[in-house]
């Protein structure tokens, strides 16, 4: 009987030690800039086409981060961002030869802001967002501002960025980020037929 209770009592320990080791990862808002930065330049995915053709990047096509929630934005109350309109942007991208990435702070994978969040979490682990560091608990909103963490990847890597937003507020803090918000920035528009139109295409190349 006591080995018995001796046997139970070994399988819940180490079951309580799977869980323990499980679910003890680094909370979001421990991680740094440093972090984003190793996974884009790790990442260099592939977006299969309409057409079946599965292109990669190209070494000498600039990379393209794209400012997700402001790509993405269709109306203002909930769900504010559609999960089609990112997709085509990262496909438009693709299909132009680019490693792509989309950037939005990490609660944005498990909130209502978005029409299709499984959709979502779907392009996530295809390694096409991502996430700036945010504390998830108690306060989703509590978080690492996600336009700084834009601005020193492409300024770092130099990408093109993808935004309407002309960065204003972080330009002034350094000199890099305004070259980039000055330069380097592609405004956008949707047009009637949910097709995306790029502007200042100049952006793409390198100089």
């Amino acid at each position: 009987m006591a080995s018995k209770r001796k046997q139970v009592l070994n399988r819940s320990s180490s079951k309580s030690n799977f869980t323990k080791s499980a679910i003890n990862r680094k909370r979001p808002e421990k991680s740094n800039g440093s972090t984003v930065k190793k996974t884009i330049r790790k990442r260099r995915p592939a977006l299969r086409s309409t057409s079946g053709v599965l292109r990669a990047a190209r070494p000498e096509r600039r990379t393209v981060l794209l400012d997700a929630c402001n790509v993405s934005h269709y109306q203002n109350r909930l769900p504010r961002f559609s999960v089609e309109r990112l997709a085509k942007a990262l496909e438009y991208f693709v299909e132009n030869g680019h490693e792509v990435y989309a950037v939005f702070p990490r609660f944005h994978l498990y909130t209502g802001q978005w029409d299709n969040v499984d959709r979502l979490q779907g392009l996530y682990r295809k390694s096409y967002i991502v996430p700036t560091p945010c504390k998830e608990f108690p306060c989703a909103k509590s978080q690492v501002y996600d336009d700084r963490i834009l601005m020193a990847i492409a300024a770092q890597y130099q990408c093109a960025v993808v935004s309407n937003d002309r960065f204003r507020d972080v330009a002034s803090e350094h000199p890099d980020w305004a070259f980039v918000a000055a330069n380097r920035r592609l405004p956008f528009d949707w047009d009637s037929n949910g097709r995306l139109a790029i502007y200042n295409t100049d952006a793409l190349r390198f100089d």
